[in-house]
Parts: structure tokens; C-alpha cells; sequence
């Protein structure tokens, strides 16, 4: 290796530590607070429907909010971030991405062998979301987020508690917390932008 290439690669890991030690920006408080928004939307719009219905209903919510969030990260995030970007995006995604592939499958799995089980569903998504707020706010988003974290964690218990007890999910279940908590994050993002 060359002293020229020993250099090139000691600037990337210089980079890259400072990217891993660096606030990801590039979500946008009002694009996540309006994803809340579409999910109080899809809580008024659906009406009791079957389990696995359900579950394909908020599954597509999911895709369309995680699109709006994704396609403002990365224009956002090449605006806020320069040449550090991709470094960020790829760090976001690194941990984004498992938490995402987990509710998947679970929903995959739920759906086909056990359709009368999808009352559990919106608990357990917003469990996942608190693990997703928790590991955020100890790397690369602010610490405040883990109030919203916190939020989604006691909302799965709840839902978890009465959708076993009722039988079935409602709507709502998935409505309030996820619209509440979507606008929290929003307001705590926002926060963490004002306050430098």
C-alpha cells in the first residue's frame, strides 16, 4: 500500500468516526409529524375489517410514511450533511433497516399461519418502534427522542393488554399512538434543531 493510499484510508476512517459521532439531520420535523397525521387518517378511514385485512391496511400506511420519511432523509440529508452524507444515510439505514425487516416478517408470519393472532400486531409494531426510538436516541438522534420512545413502549403494552382482552384490534390502536407519537418526534426533532 502507498503512502498516498495509507493516507486516502486513514481519511476515510477519520470520516467515518466523525459521521458515527455526528446527529443524523436528516429527518424532517414536518414530514414525520405528518406521517401521525396519516395514521390518525387511516384510523377515521378503516372500518372493522378482518384481522389480516387489517394488518395489510397499516402495513401499506407503513410503507407510504416510511417512503415520505426516506425520500425527505436523502434530500435533506445531502443539504445538511455535504460530503458526509452517504456516510450518515448509511449509518440511518444500519439501523433503521433491522428494526423494519423484524416487523415484516412478524407481519408476513402473522398474516399467513395465524391471521387470528393480527390482533397483537399494532403492539407489537409500536414495541418495535420504541426499540427503534431507544437505540436512535443512544447514537445518532437526539436523546430527547427516547421520550417519544417511551411513549410507544407503554402504548404496545396497552394495546398488547386490550387487544388480548377484546379479542381484536380496532383501528385506533394504531391511530392514537402512532399519530401522537409520530407529532412527539416531530416536536422533539424540531426541538433538538433549535437548541443547536
Amino acid at each position: 500500500m502507498s503512502d498516498v493510499d495509507h493516507a486516502l484510508a486513514q481519511l476515510t476512517a477519520i470520516r467515518t468516526q466523525i459521521a458515527a459521532s455526528t446527529r443524523f439531520r436528516g429527518f424532517a420535523p414536518t414530514v414525520v409529524a405528518s406521517t401521525g397525521v396519516l395514521a390518525l387518517i387511516g384510523a377515521a378511514a378503516q372500518f372493522a375489517a378482518e384481522s389480516a385485512s387489517f394488518a395489510v391496511f397499516w402495513s401499506v400506511i407503513a410503507v407510504a410514511a416510511g417512503g415520505m420519511i426516506g425520500v425527505e432523509a436523502l434530500a435533506r440529508s445531502y443539504r445538511l450533511h455535504g460530503t458526509m452524507a452517504d456516510i450518515m444515510i448509511g449509518g440511518t439505514i444500519r439501523l433503521f433497516l433491522p428494526f423494519g425487516v423484524a416487523g415484516a416478517l412478524i407481519t408476513l408470519v402473522f398474516v399467513r399461519a395465524a391471521p387470528d393472532a393480527c390482533r397483537l400486531l399494532p403492539g407489537l409494531w409500536q414495541m418495535l418502534v420504541a426499540l427503534l426510538g431507544f437505540a436512535g436516541a443512544s447514537t445518532s438522534l437526539p436523546r430527547s427522542v427516547a421520550w417519544a420512545a417511551g411513549w410507544y413502549l407503554v402504548c404496545a403494552t396497552t394495546v398488547l393488554l386490550l387487544a388480548g382482552e377484546q379479542g381484536h384490534a380496532t383501528p385506533w390502536m394504531m391511530g392514537v399512538p402512532f399519530g401522537v407519537g409520530q407529532v412527539l418526534v416531530a416536536w422533539l426533532l424540531y426541538r433538538a434543531k433549535e437548541q443547536g
